[in-house]
């Protein structure tokens, strides 16, 4: 009967989810929330985390297979219309960068989604913030991105302390095609976002129609796009 019951509630939510247009508004970050759990069903298209959290499997971080009993890191949010819990992102905790595991104890790891930056500040929720100087090199979090944060909490209280913070996932791409430009945003390869206020180059370089790049991406939850471009370098081709 439980599973009877799973299977018909992510057909629901399926269904709803396909009749909703490009017009649907954008998700609202600060409503998202980290679970740690484990796999407790699996199916061909979707599972379900601690038998209560449903997730697509294009959503599982670097397409890492996940078998039931896997410990998971989750994003979740929830479907409005059918109030079930549905996992945004799906981390396996074996599949976690080297060096991130908690190295102390009471230190704990959760995913988190930027909600917006200031020019000193990066906030995870409306309370929760860490200085933007935790971050280095070409990587300047952007609002959406999916960040792996290390933290404690003190005793007695609601304040939590953020020891270390990284992007979830990390990609790079060689030879791409920049093929959309919309003001100070674009696209490469039609599925991965840029904003040129977030971006780093060459100095000199801005992307144009067409041009061949390489490009680091990050995971981020962005409109019609699961990755975006921090930084993009120009490739030099023969004429």
């Amino acid at each position: 009967m439980l599973k009877l019951l799973r299977w018909a509630s992510a057909f629901f939510l399926r269904r709803n989810m396909s009749e909703e247009t490009s017009q649907e508004q954008p998700p609202d970050n600060s409503k998202f929330k980290s679970v740690q759990g484990v796999v407790t069903s699996l199916c061909m298209d979707y599972g379900w985390i601690n038998e209560t959290i449903l997730f697509n499997m294009d959503v599982i971080s670097d397409n890492t297979p996940l078998q039931i009993g896997t410990n998971v890191l989750a994003l979740v949010g929830e479907n409005q219309r059918t109030h079930i819990p549905k996992a945004i992102k799906v981390k396996a905790m074996n599949d976690l960068p080297e060096g991130s595991e908690p190295s102390k104890l009471g230190r704990k790891l959760c995913i988190s989604c930027v909600t917006s930056v200031t020019e000193e500040d990066v906030y995870i929720s409306k309370e929760k913030c860490f200085p933007l100087y935790m971050f280095s090199g070409a990587f300047k979090p952007f609002k959406g991105d999916l960040l792996l944060v290390e933290y404690s909490t003190n005793p007695g209280t609601s304040k939590i302390n953020i020891h270390s913070v990284s992007p979830l996932n990390t990609q790079y791409m060689e030879e791409v095609y920049v093929t959309s430009i919309d003001g100070r945003n674009g696209m490469v390869e039609s599925s991965i976002f840029f904003t040129l206020d977030s971006l780093h180059m060459p100095s000199g370089y801005t992307p144009r129609l067409n041009n061949i790049v390489d490009v680091v991406t990050v995971e981020s939850i962005q409109p019609q796009c699961s990755w975006r471009a921090v930084s993009m370098t120009p490739v030099e081709t023969e004429n």
